[in-house]
């Protein structure tokens, strides 16, 4: 049987949900350009899900949008550029 190489592959527990119960209030918070945000990825939201590889990584939000936030991940020595919504992403807490 061949072996699969989806962008799912190796995550069943970083792509699980817990049993605790998530409300909408992710919408609530206001991002803006500068902002340092983690990617938190959500699995029940399958549109604009990043890359398992930014898990819990830092980056920083470059454009805000109506739905949707550009954010600049620094992976290595290159930038890249994620566009998710706004329930895969957290704000830091300093």
């Amino acid at each position: 049987m061949p072996s699969s190489h989806g962008t799912r592959r190796k995550s069943r527990s970083i792509l699980t949900k817990s049993n605790k119960i998530t409300g909408i209030s992710y919408l609530l918070i206001e991002y803006k350009p500068g902002d340092k945000v983690v990617i938190d990825i959500d699995p029940s939201e399958h549109n604009t899900m990043p890359h398992r590889r930014f898990q819990g990584k830092v980056g920083v939000i470059e454009h805000v949008g109506r739905r949707i936030v550009r954010v600049v991940v620094v992976f290595g020595s290159k930038p890249k550029y994620l566009q998710t919504k706004l329930n895969h992403i957290r704000p830091i807490v300093v």
